[in-house]
């Protein structure tokens, strides 16, 4: 069995949420979002910080989250 840390494919999907729900599109990674984080590049946002992470339902090997985000400065 391989070990996740060590692998250099993306082991989550991130989908980006403004506050006023509106989708910022998606990134693949494999860090896991935490609140306090900064995300570069959030769609039309550009730099943001996360407010919410809410875990979905996973899909074969792959972790997927819902991170709602607020622009930072």
């Amino acid at each position: 069995m391989s070990d996740a840390a060590g692998t250099c494919l993306p082991t989550t999907q991130w989908y980006l949420y403004s506050e006023e729900d509106e989708t910022l599109g998606s990134r693949y990674t494999s860090a896991i979002p935490e609140v306090g984080a900064t995300v570069e590049d959030a769609g039309e946002l550009g730099t943001a910080e996360i407010v919410k992470v809410t875990e979905l339902r996973a899909t074969c090997a792959m972790r997927r989250f819902r991170v709602d985000v607020r622009k930072s400065g």
